[in-house]
C-alpha cells in the first residue's frame, strides 16, 4: 500500500511577538484572522544568444506579513498595534518569532526570528467585530533558532509565550554599556548602534541589549549637554562585551 500523506496544520505554526527589539519574551499572536506570508522575490533575467531560453535567477526577498486580527479587549499585541495606528506613529519596529511545532528541538521547537516594521492598513471594518489590519515588513534578516515554552501548558495549542535561542553563528550575546561623565553615571544617554537598535541608559548610566556575532562600529552615544560620541565600535563574538564611555560635558 502507499504511504499515507501526512499534511502540515495551519494551526501548528504559530506566530510570537515582542513589541520591542531584543525582548525576551515573545507573546502568541492570538485572534488574528489572517497571517500570509509573501516571500516577494525580486528576480532578475538574462537572455543569451546561443541559447533558447531566459535564465531567471532570484537576487532578493521583500518579504512581508499581511495581518488582521479580530480585537480582544486587554490583549497586549492588539492594543499595541491599534495605537500605532491610532497616533500614526513612524518607524515601529517588532520581533516576530514563528515557532514550528511540528518540528522538535531538544526542549524547544524549531523556529525563526525575524524584526519586522509595523505598517497599518485599517481598522473597525466590521459591523460586529472591531478588526486591526495592516503588514508587518522584513527590516532585518533571519536568525534560526530554538523556542522554548514559557508555561507548563499541556498542549501546545495553550502555550502563551515563548523565549528564543539562536542557533550557532546566530548565537546573541549580552552587551552592557556604561555612560559617565567620569564622576557621575549619566541617565537618559541614547545610544544608536543602527537602525534597527537604539537604546537609552537607565538610572545607573547602564543600557543592555543581545547583539548577535558582528563588529558594530560608528555607534553614536549622545546626551543633552554633552559632546556626543559617534566612532564608537565593539565586537560581538563569544562572550558578554562590557562598554564604558565617558561623555564631555558641552
Amino acid at each position: 500500500m502507499p504511504k499515507e500523506l501526512v499534511f502540515y496544520n495551519r494551526d501548528n505554526i504559530v506566530n510570537f511577538m515582542s513589541i520591542i527589539v531584543n525582548g525576551t519574551t515573545f507573546n502568541r499572536m492570538k485572534g488574528f484572522t489572517s497571517g500570509e506570508n509573501s516571500s516577494n522575490a525580486e528576480t532578475d533575467e538574462t537572455k543569451y544568444i546561443d541559447e533558447p531560453s531566459t535564465r531567471k535567477r532570484v537576487t532578493g526577498y521583500a518579504k512581508e506579513i499581511a495581518y488582521e486580527a479580530d480585537r480582544i479587549v486587554g490583549d497586549m499585541i492588539h492594543n499595541f498595534l491599534s495605537e500605532v495606528e491610532i497616533l500614526e506613529k513612524t518607524n515601529i519596529n517588532v520581533e516576530i518569532v514563528t515557532v514550528d511545532f511540528n518540528i522538535k528541538k531538544g526542549t524547544g521547537y524549531y523556529a525563526t526570528k525575524r524584526i519586522y516594521s509595523v505598517i497599518p492598513d485599517s481598522s473597525g471594518g466590521d459591523e460586529n467585530k472591531y478588526t486591526i489590519s495592516g503588514t508587518f515588513g522584513a527590516n532585518g534578516d533571519i536568525i534560526v533558532g530554538t523556542a522554548t515554552p514559557l508555561d507548563n501548558a499541556n498542549s501546545i495549542k495553550n502555550i502563551s509565550a515563548v523565549s528564543f535561542t539562536a542557533d550557532g553563528d546566530n548565537a546573541v550575546q549580552l552587551v552592557t554599556f556604561n555612560i559617565s561623565d567620569g564622576t557621575n553615571q549619566i541617565q537618559g544617554a541614547e545610544i544608536v548602534l543602527d537602525t534597527n537598535n537604539t537604546i537609552y541608559t537607565d538610572a545607573n548610566g547602564i543600557a543592555n541589549i543581545n547583539l548577535a556575532k558582528a563588529s558594530y562600529s560608528n555607534i553614536e552615544v549622545s546626551k543633552e549637554g554633552y559632546t556626543t560620541q559617534s566612532n564608537v565600535s565593539i565586537t560581538v563574538d563569544t562572550s558578554a562585551v562590557y562598554k564604558e564611555i565617558t561623555l564631555v560635558e558641552a
